[in-house]
């Protein structure tokens, strides 16, 4: 058994010490990469997200669109269709409205 004196006490607690610091700053690099990963992935997929909001309301603008569309087209093809039988009622079934 080795005798305690107070340097050998000194340099345990020393060694101790380094060693905790060591652990500490290795800690807190093993918590940095990860924190710095997630809050990037959480970026990104907020980012999809909001993109993914915006881009189902621009389809759901469009498909109302369409549909507005598609009821003037009809009436404008009925009133086409209403004035050449109005002016030329022989000619209106020879030549329908495009």
């Amino acid at each position: 058994m080795s005798k305690l004196t107070n340097n050998n006490i000194k340099s345990s607690v020393r060694i101790k010490n380094s060693h905790s610091v060591l652990n500490n700053k290795t800690m807190r690099r093993e918590l940095i990469f990860p924190l710095i990963v997630g809050i990037i992935l959480g970026a990104l997929v907020m980012i999809f997200w909001q993109f993914n909001g915006r881009l189902n309301n621009q389809m759901a603008a469009m498909s109302q669109l369409q549909q507005v569309t598609a009821q003037n087209t009809q009436t404008v093809n009925d009133i086409v269709a209403f004035i050449n039988q109005a002016t030329n009622p022989q000619g209106a079934a020879a030549t329908p409205a495009k």
